[in-house]
């Protein structure tokens, strides 16, 4: 059996595709967005396997057409009827071909995720199983993909359908990109990719998992009886019965089709810094800075007592407007702070994040209000005051205008031509007023100067 597989390895396509899909998939991996902020593919175990997957995108039109070039090899040779006139079973004598395909293509899939699983035990301690349904998918749907891509070659022998397939292919699994609601999203979660992940704390759901590894044994097995029946109406019956049964049991939104991960955002406290168990593996490089903005917040008359991190968004969904945030803590999000880079933040850019608004954080979220400029200026005062220099925040200075620096610069000259027991006074009712996200900070800064 292995010696026949070895044939078949070396006499068809197989193996060039799975060195094709691995190179293709390494190559957006190490040069595409998945190597930004805190779910770069090789920072968390989950972040790992929702990226390989998303690589599904690129990598399964490829698959399909691959699959359908492999299909009309038959015709090509002139070797269809001499095949077909044998009494040996043709799902015996196709059963090598698909098998050599998907040993390919499952080894090219398995050392894209070898490359990052190696990197990712160095910048987290935080393991889990979670991540396994969402990697075998990925392979049941790449397999399914090139079986189904050898059963359309066979079905349709003509020079054009691999690349036909090849371009249909992607058009599909582009169409998933947008849609995160309604009955179009229960069909978007039949493609093989899934949503661009966004954050660490939540991941595709089991039950997900369990329709779609349905889905894509259909598919497999639909390519396969598209070869080896003689009937090959046939051979659309798996897909058409498990699409029945799929679509239905599968979420209508984007955030039913996650789980969160309760137990990465688990917050591990030790010396007023509070991280999450996923992102634990930081406190060291955290520490300083968080001592030192405590420090130079105790200025206030109601300082904060510790620094706590914000396990961000539940689900991929875009981040909305944030709720009121107590002020005993100072909050942070480090995808906010754009700590996770590939050079992380200095220490002193570090606290600077976290004394921006004396200790706490934007209240808008993905969408940005026209109003965003007062709440920047308040902010820069209220760090201003605290580090005894006015300065622009960094995270904003590309983007911000100059009316962000006037009204920066107006409030500064009131704030310090007042007592500084009032400037105390007024920069805790400001860092109030920004916990809450309640209210304009600037007005109640400058005591409704400015």
């Amino acid at each position: 059996m292995v010696r026949i597989l070895g044939i078949e390895l070396k006499r068809t396509a197989a193996v060039l595709v799975g060195v094709l899909i691995a190179l293709v998939m390494l190559g957006v991996l190490h040069w595409g967005p998945s190597t930004k902020n805190s779910m770069a593919w090789t920072r968390q175990w989950t972040a790992l396997a929702e990226w390989v997957r998303f690589m599904l995108v690129f990598s399964w039109p490829l698959t399909l057409g691959a699959g359908a070039l492999q299909g009309l090899r038959d015709r090509r040779s002139g070797v269809e009827e001499l095949f077909a006139s044998t009494p040996r079973p043709r799902a015996r004598r196709v059963g090598w071909t698909l098998g050599a395909l998907a040993v390919a293509l499952t080894v090219g899939y398995a050392v894209v995720f070898a490359v990052g699983a190696v990197q990712v035990p160095s910048s987290t301690d935080y393991f889990h199983w979670g991540w396994l349904p969402v990697a075998l998918v990925g392979v049941l749907a790449l397999v399914g993909g090139a079986w189904l891509g050898v059963g359309l070659g066979r079905l349709l022998p003509s020079l054009l359908t691999p690349p036909v397939l090849a371009v249909a292919g992607f058009a599909l699994t582009s169409l998933g990109l947008g849609q995160t609601t309604g009955d179009g999203f229960r069909w978007t979660l039949l493609l093989p990719s899934v949503v661009y992940p966004k954050t660490v704390f939540a991941s595709v759901a089991g039950s997900v998992s369990a329709v779609q590894a349905v889905w894509f044994v259909a598919v497999a097995l639909t390519g396969f009886l598209l070869v080896a029946l003689r009937r090959r109406w046939l051979g659309v019956l798996p897909v058409l019965v498990a699409g029945a049964v799929a679509v239905p049991l599968l979420p209508a939104t984007l955030d039913e089709a996650y789980s969160p991960d309760r137990v990465a955002a688990e917050l591990v406290c030790s010396e007023q810094l509070c991280l999450t168990r996923a992102h634990e593996h930081q406190r060291a490089a955290l520490a300083g800075p968080a001592r030192e903005a405590l420090r130079l917040l105790a200025k206030l008359p109601s300082p904060p007592t510790s620094v706590r991190e914000v396990p961000g968004t539940s689900g991929p969904a875009p981040r909305e407007a944030r709720g009121p945030e107590s002020t005993d803590a100072v909050w942070m999000d480090l995808d906010e702070f754009t700590y996770f880079r590939r050079t992380p933040p200095t220490p002193e850019l570090m606290t600077t994040y976290l004394l921006a608004g004396a200790g706490t954080r934007t209240c808008y979220g993905d969408y940005v209000p026209a109003t965003v400029a007062r709440e920047i200026a308040a902010r820069t005062v209220m760090t201003a005051w605290l580090t005894g220099r006015l300065e622009p925040l960094p995270v904003y200075r590309p983007w911000v205008g100059r009316d962000t620096d006037a009204l920066a610069d107006k409030a500064w000259q009131h704030l310090n031509s007042i007592p500084p027991a009032t400037q105390a006074a007024q920069v805790q009712a400001a860092r109030e007023v920004q916990a809450a996200c309640s209210g304009d900070a600037l007005t109640t800064l400058t005591g409704g100067t400015t």
